[in-house]
């Protein structure tokens, strides 16, 4: 699998504000990631250690890397549509984004996964 891991800065009014800005995330990740069929799976999470502190991770996972590219190809086209863009683009009132990562699984299943049923998934 290859993951695209997004390393993002609440902006002042984000802080100021936080149950409206998850509330925003929420509402974003439902109208952003509809038909992109090539996305398996989103994941959030809070860095609280590190520099700089309280930055948020969005991971977007895909099958491979010809679903990564159609889902770049797909972004951009919807992009061509000024308001799908201008909607995407209101994300610089809640956050700075401050990097992005590609990274892909190793070509033999390791890790440990205590949330998963005895004996894998089912």
């Amino acid at each position: 699998m290859l993951h695209l891991v997004y390393l993002i800065q609440p902006t002042p009014a984000a802080e100021a504000d936080q149950p409206a800005f998850w509330d925003w995330v929420r509402a974003r990740e439902a109208w952003f990631y509809d038909g992109l069929d090539t996305v398996l799976r989103t994941r959030w999470a809070v860095r609280t250690v590190g520099t700089p502190v309280h930055v948020i991770e969005h991971t977007v996972s895909f099958a491979d890397e010809a679903g990564w590219g159609r889902y770049r190809r797909q972004v951009a086209e919807r992009g061509r549509d000024p308001a799908w863009e201008r909607r995407r683009t209101e994300q610089a009132r809640w956050w700075t984004l401050l990097e992005a990562t590609l990274l892909s699984d190793p070509p033999v299943p390791l890790g440990l996964d205590r949330t998963l049923p005895p004996g894998g998934p089912s």
